[in-house]
């Protein structure tokens, strides 16, 4: 009776150090994943504000792991926030890049339209569409829920911890209000322009089409289209000075 316990002792005994082994080992491995996922968030973050900044070096990065296990989980949530943030802001760059409100005004431009101005106005509220839905996507991208909704549900919350941690603050920078406030008054301007051709298209029996401006037969149709002009132009004078 007292060897079969003995026995049986040792038997538990040796469950429950190899037991401990094994917790040991998954723990070291995961002190060392972590700190993998460490370097390899450091190494993202001095890309991201590197003054030469290096889109290649960025993607090869984020088309990478280097985590394991629920770190896995982390790490392409956290990698998947970061190219969905760059995206936007490229996306943000390509908009402003093909956008040319000064000519849309020109003389030439309004000839070429006519006075109803269908195609400047579709394409100035198409603009005005996108760049509404630049700024909702941009400003999301500091909301909570949107940020936490990369990562899966189901993890620890030890794990939930360590996303945020990574990931930092998420509410806006002041350099990123900046640029929101921006694309605001970018809207602004749009919907300004937007609004004169409206204007123009409803009194196009008022006026007539110069070489160089525009000749209006009633001064109070006058006086409302340079109101309409200097609230633009004073608009474009706050974007600039943002």
């Amino acid at each position: 009776m007292k060897k079969g316990l003995k026995i049986t002792l040792m038997v538990i005994g040796g469950i429950v150090l190899l037991f401990c082994i094994l917790i040991g080992v998954f723990v070291v491995n995961d002190f060392k994943t972590e700190d993998k996922l460490n370097q390899e968030v450091e190494e993202i973050t001095n890309i991201l504000e590197a003054t030469d900044f290096d889109e290649k070096k960025l993607n090869d990065k984020l088309n990478h792991t280097v985590a394991r296990g629920d770190y896995y989980k982390v790490e392409r949530a956290y990698k998947n926030y970061i190219r969905d943030y760059m995206k936007t802001l490229n996306n943000i760059i390509s908009f402003y890049d093909d956008l040319n409100i000064d000519n849309i005004l020109s003389i030439d431009n309004l000839k070429k339209d006519g006075k109803d101005y269908v195609n400047s106005r579709i394409t100035i509220n198409n603009n005005i569409d996108k760049l509404n839905g630049l700024k909702e996507n941009f400003d999301s991208l500091k909301n909570k829920d949107k940020v936490l909704s990369y990562l899966d549900k189901n993890l620890d919350s030890y794990y939930v911890d360590y996303y945020k941690k990574i990931i930092g603050e998420i509410e806006q920078t002041e350099t990123e209000k900046e640029l929101s406030s921006y694309l605001d008054e970018s809207s602004k301007i749009l919907d300004n322009i937007s609004k004169i051709f409206v204007f123009l298209s409803e009194n196009k029996d008022y006026y007539e089409i110069g070489e160089d401006t525009l000749y209006f037969k009633r001064d109070d149709l006058l006086k409302q289209y340079n109101e309409m002009i200097v609230n633009i132009t004073n608009t474009k004078d706050n974007v600039s000075n943002t």
